[in-house]
């Protein structure tokens, strides 16, 4: 099987009342990898939950019925307490 070229994500704190992150607040992945020298600390619960709009941002896919609007993903942490914007770079 083979899928549509894996792109560069960027996934960006946007909103958030969590004490962990702050707004602005970067993760940087180039496939599968996080770029550590370009991305800030992201707590693990929420990388988790995102995931899967993460992969549909590498892979391509641009779906309205994901949230997808103006360009990115916007999702939220398990708690609500931080929102994400997901997107290919």
């Amino acid at each position: 099987m083979h899928l549509e070229p894996d792109k560069e994500v960027k996934i960006e704190v946007t909103q958030c009342e969590c004490h962990l992150m702050k707004k602005g607040d970067c993760l940087y992945l180039k496939g599968p990898m996080v770029d550590k020298d370009k991305s800030d600390t992201i707590c693990v619960t929420a990388l988790l939950a995102i995931y899967p709009w993460i992969m549909t941002a590498r892979f391509g896919v641009e779906s309205k019925n994901l949230e997808f609007d103006q360009g990115c993903y916007r999702v939220w942490c398990p708690e609500k307490l931080v929102e994400f914007s997901i997107r290919p770079v």
